[in-house]
């Protein structure tokens, strides 16, 4: 199993670097194909400017001027993945929403990139891009935090295990680079007395086996609202430099609500998190 094609939006806002720098190094090293999205939102003059023929001139000047940039940034970003040894790239300009034209090319990606929100840029109601991405691409997303991936990605994984779905497409989805790390642990978390999770997650170490990747399961007690702390207290303990985990288990309006580990992750985690949905 390999990655042949990885899809990212082209940014040149500094939050974007990391997820740039890991496309087109994930790109070189898996030899895949590398796509790059430069988004151009619709021209849209507010009704109340319409009758200001300068405002909506201006407004017009300002959307040209945003495409002459998309395209500069399109043939830096080009330069810079055949720089960093991608063989097969193409960057494209786009005039959609964001969140519909990254869904519809993620349809024949096998990875989509991402940046890793910020904490405090979530959104009020869950509306950050991030989040409508992961439930709408249908294709692992890797969210890389802006400094980057570390040397050597990765070396060690925590795949947060709850024997759900989405649970299932991550650990299906995360395989290429699960068989490039030292060390994967399977990562199960219950109520007390619950040994559920914990048989469960040495299944899918089973699994991981049969596609030639060593892995050690690993269990811990936590409330259903406080699984993602405990994921994130596992990584850290080991070291771990990638999360896999499956994407909103229940409806994103639950956890915005009742708190929720996709949620916690999103918010907290720092390092690069492979999700899906």
């Amino acid at each position: 199993m390999t990655y042949g094609s990885i899809l990212v939006p082209i940014d040149e806002n500094p939050s974007a670097a990391g997820s740039l720098e890991a496309a087109r190094r994930l790109a070189a090293d898996f030899g895949a194909h590398l796509e790059g999205l430069a988004i151009i939102p619709p021209l849209a003059v507010p009704l109340r400017l319409r009758p200001r023929q300068s405002a909506a001139t201006l407004m017009k000047k300002e959307w040209e001027r945003d495409k002459q940039e998309a395209r500069a940034g399109i043939k830096r970003f080009e330069a810079q993945a055949r720089k960093a040894g991608v063989a097969s790239v193409q960057g494209l300009a786009v005039e959609a929403e964001a969140a519909a034209v990254i869904a519809l090319h993620a349809r024949t990606a096998d990875l989509v990139v991402l940046p890793l929100p910020a904490e405090d840029d979530l959104g009020a109601l869950g509306g950050h891009g991030v989040e409508t991405a992961l439930l709408a691409v249908g294709r692992p997303v890797l969210l890389v935090p802006e400094k980057g991936l570390p040397a050597g990605f990765p070396k060690k994984v925590l795949v947060a295990w709850n024997g759900s779905r989405e649970a299932a497409r991550a650990l299906s989805d995360a395989v290429p680079l699960m068989a490039r790390a030292k060390s994967v642990t399977v990562f199960s978390s219950g109520p007390a007395g619950d040994e559920g999770p914990l048989h469960s997650a040495k299944s899918a170490v089973r699994y991981l086996a049969r596609h030639g990747i060593p892995a050690e399961s690993s269990h811990a007690t936590a409330a259903d609202e406080k699984v993602g702390d405990a994921i994130l207290a596992r990584a850290r303990k080991a070291g771990a430099d990638l999360v896999v985990m499956g994407a909103y288990g229940r409806p994103r309006f639950a956890e915005l609500v009742l708190g929720g580990a996709t949620r916690a992750i999103l918010a907290g985690a720092g390092m690069p998190v492979l999700m899906s949905h």
